[in-house]
């Protein structure tokens, strides 16, 4: 295996891919009236999103070879969870000590500005209320957690192809 079969990459620069492939697929969804706004988004979007999250965040997390096979499934992005006991999730770097789970990206002035994250409780994992975080104040970490173990952050990953 070769360098060139490996990406390395912290979490925070795989959101910022994943926004950016958000932000350039805007002209097209607009071309073809599929609505990004979130009072009227289209599910062809929500869609789209996934995929492209999935891509850019969920497939090099899940080949990054620190990974353990008791590792539980990152959580669905735009996707609302009232319990994160069967989870691991994307999680905001900035608060740490603090259980605090990504959902998805809302846009209040210019696309994508604001991300949407739930504050998950400590003892029961069960999801409190959402709030909203300016996308420039925000940085990511993977909150990897395990079946019958400690969960850990991680910050940085070598997705290996």
């Amino acid at each position: 295996m070769s360098d060139d079969d490996i990406l390395r990459s912290t979490v925070d620069e795989l959101f910022f891919n994943f926004r950016s492939a958000l932000l350039a697929m805007i002209p097209f969804a607009d071309r073809a009236m599929i609505s990004y706004r979130d009072h009227d988004m289209h599910r062809s979007w929500e869609q789209l999103a996934e995929c492209l999250f999935d891509v850019f965040v969920r497939n090099p997390i899940e080949a990054d070879r620190s990974r353990n096979n008791a590792e539980l499934r990152l959580a669905r992005y735009d996707i609302d969870q009232d319990d994160y006991s069967r989870s691991s999730w994307i999680a905001l770097d900035n608060e740490p000590g603090n259980y605090v789970a990504v959902v998805r990206f809302m846009s209040r002035n210019v696309p994508f500005d604001t991300v949407q994250v739930v504050d998950v409780d400590h003892a029961t994992l069960n999801a409190k209320l959402a709030r909203v975080v300016p996308w420039q104040d925000a940085k990511f970490v993977f909150f990897r957690r395990f079946k019958n173990a400690p969960a850990e952050v991680v910050r940085r990953i070598e997705a290996v192809e």
